[in-house]
């Protein structure tokens, strides 16, 4: 028999595989992104918590607009320029940073005596009643000037070449003095003594902490104070100060810090704009995803084959932007995310014009919209499975939210990043190949399960390595927690819904994983995450799914053995599923 091709589904493929690839480019790297704009954790995990819930709407009502007017194709096109032109603008979002400096520290000498000086920036000076050792040079003379001729306004100036040459007046107990002077490129003196409590000099901000130099020592020995003899009396002498100790510092913590843009501003502008691509995205997939079943059921295709296609792009385009990253490639300026949003762009451009020669058709529904929504809500068999869907979504957004930052604490390049996207699709290509004989022999409702349990072990996984690359083989169950799950539920809600409400559907079961399950995992995880830790958060998820899973095999064999024996035993039927429906 000769090999054939269904040309409508082969195209079908070509767009799942560019839509998903675009999704896979981008969608690692977007909590990191964060990290690079200035964000801390505790605004990540608000961001990733609230970003749900700004997409609830969106998916169900365009979802029963394309089911009411039947022109899909217009629709999701829109949708796709708006997707790419919001993603685009989160490159475009200014930083905020926060760079820690080391305070400056000098030593300032006249004729009333010495103190080292150093910068506290506004907060409070070290109160260190300890020995000190520190060193001396770069020294230079400056005098207090007038700006102009009978002006009261005075300012420090560096002074004159031909001014007479200072000098350091050293005083041993005994009252004898040794004189050194003070040469800028010359002068090197080190002290060791302790630090008395500072004095504050100057306004608030611009607190000045000085720590008199009453007693100290130096390689000629024990010193009782230190003075300077300058070539005028509104002179003074200022040297660059070093510590000179091993370990840590006692007075150059970085306490002190550059702060360049507005924490705020780019807090809510990300999230501003963030809201509304994720809303488009998840329309995009809604509709796609009805799109693809509707296709594979005119066609006689099988639609774990047309996932397939997608779910190798995000394998392929993952690793790849974050190689790109690496070796920055594409990157200019401060824009080194920039090559994930090439490929991104680029991807989903492609996927809008596969849409416009996609041939496919949808039945348009004639009752009455809310008699027919409200028939949909009560289909219980629905509602246990957007249960579900919710559950298994809040372990899939803790985990989407706080693992790529777990693994960066761990010290992963961004290409380990990526390929763990990878190594989570290899497993999944010969189930999903032949996914109808996959859920055809387990039943939707037994591959569920098995999700909760691959949950429990990756989460166990976690909790222990110490090598971000033994991640890649927790990430290789992704085929039982999101590949595999995705089809059964996909498929199961399908057969589920009326015909007339197919995006409708698919919009319930997107928002019940992607946007109420990934909200609660990642507000529940990252509070958590800050009460305990990311180890006995991955511990305690891990527990809770083998719960989940063992609470659901029961309740489902118990409905089992009701409706065995509580009903007649249907006819023999030509292709039986062991799930529960």
């Amino acid at each position: 028999m000769a090999c054939s091709i269904n040309r409508p589904l082969f195209l079908h493929k070509i767009l799942f595989f560019t839509f998903y690839g675009a999704l896979g480019s981008i969608m690692a790297f977007l909590t990191i992104h964060m990290r690079t704009l200035g964000l801390d954790l505790a605004e990540i995990t608000w961001i990733n918590s609230i970003l749900p819930l700004t997409s609830l709407a969106g998916p169900p009502i365009v979802g029963l607009l394309a089911d009411r007017l039947g022109n899909y194709r217009v629709i999701t096109i829109v949708f796709m320029a708006l997707g790419a032109i919001m993603h685009t603008a989160l490159l475009f979002v200014p930083p905020y940073e926060v760079t820690p400096v080391e305070p400056v520290l000098t030593l300032t000498c006249d004729a009333d005596g010495a103190a080292l000086v150093l910068d506290s920036c506004g907060q409070a000076c070290p109160d260190l009643n300890r020995s000190h050792s520190s060193s001396i040079g770069g020294c230079e003379q400056v005098c207090l000037m007038s700006l102009e001729h009978n002006s009261t306004e005075l300012l420090e100036v560096r002074a004159q070449p031909s001014a007479e040459p200072a000098y350091f007046c050293l005083t041993r107990p005994g009252g004898d003095k040794e004189y050194i002077a003070c040469n800028e490129s010359k002068t090197h003196l080190e002290f060791s003594r302790p630090l008395v409590t500072p004095q504050y000099h100057g306004g608030e901000e611009g607190a000045m902490c000085h720590y008199p130099q009453h007693e100290f020592n130096t390689s000629e020995g024990l010193f009782v104070s230190l003075t300077c003899r300058t070539s005028a009396p509104n002179c003074r002498v200022v040297c660059d100060a070093s510590e000179m100790i091993e370990g840590n510092s006692l007075l150059q913590e970085p306490m002190c810090s550059v702060v360049k843009g507005n924490r705020t501003m780019t807090l809510w502008l990300y999230f501003g704009v963030r809201a509304l691509a994720e809303m488009f995205t998840a329309i995009l997939v809604s509709l796609l995803e009805a799109v693809a079943l509707t296709m594979v059921h005119q066609h006689n295709g099988d639609y774990g084959r047309e996932k397939m296609c997608g779910i190798v792009a995000v394998g392929v385009f993952s690793p790849l932007c974050g190689y790109l990253m690496d070796t920055h490639i594409g990157t200019f300026g401060v824009y080194n995310y920039a090559p994930v949003f090439y490929v991104f762009d680029g991807l989903l451009m492609i996927t809008a014009i596969v849409t416009l020669f996609l041939p496919f058709e949808v039945e348009v529904t004639r009752k009455s919209l809310w008699k027919s929504i409200g028939s949909l809500i009560k289909t219980s068999e629905l509602n246990i499975l957007l249960l579900l869907m919710t559950l298994l979504g809040t372990f899939w957004g803790y985990l989407k939210t706080f693992v790529y930052v777990y693994l960066e604490d761990l010290h992963a390049s961004k290409l380990l990043m990526g390929l763990t996207v990878t190594i989570s699709i290899v497993p999944s290509l010969p189930f999903l190949y032949k996914s109808s004989a996959v859920v055809q022999f387990c039943g939707h409702h037994y591959l569920i399960m098995l999700a909760f349990v691959a949950y429990c072990i990756r989460f166990a996984g976690f909790s222990y390595i110490t090598n971000p690359w033994w991640a890649l083989l927790l990430e290789s169950l992704e085929l039982f927690t999101l590949n595999l799950m995705n089809v059964s539920a996909a498929t199961l809600a399908y057969k589920l819904a009326p015909k007339t409400f197919v995006a409708t559907a698919q919009a319930l079961v997107w928002v019940s994983h992607f946007n109420i399950g990934r909200c609660l995992g990642t507000f529940v995880g990252g509070y958590l995450i800050t009460q305990y830790g990311q180890v006995y958060v991955f511990q305690g998820a891990a527990v809770a799914a083998a719960i989940i899973a063992a609470l659901y095999l029961c309740i489902h064999q118990l409905v089992k053995h009701v409706k065995a024996n509580g009903k007649p035993l249907p006819k023999p039927q030509p292709i039986r599923e062991n799930g529960l429906f």
